[in-house]
């Protein structure tokens, strides 16, 4: 980011009252997440499991309902 633009962020947050500025922070949090090293490191096979479903077309998985399977099995 540039100076520039920094400092015309910074001059905007300064003249916002106190609740919208923690909406701000919400959101350069969820900015942080989004747009994350983490967010984007999937691995290759939770990737292929993600299309083999779309390709297959099946519903996805409710982990609640999956424990529920495990549980009555043993």
């Amino acid at each position: 980011m540039s100076s520039t633009t920094l400092n015309k962020v910074n001059s905007k947050l300064k003249h916002l009252p106190e609740n919208l500025l923690e909406e701000v922070d919400k959101y350069i949090e969820f900015l942080t997440f989004k747009y994350g090293e983490e967010s984007q490191n999937v691995p290759q096979w939770h990737k292929d499991i993600v299309s083999k479903r779309i390709h297959d077309k099946k519903e996805p998985v409710d982990a609640f309902d999956m424990l529920d399977e495990i549980e009555a099995e043993t």
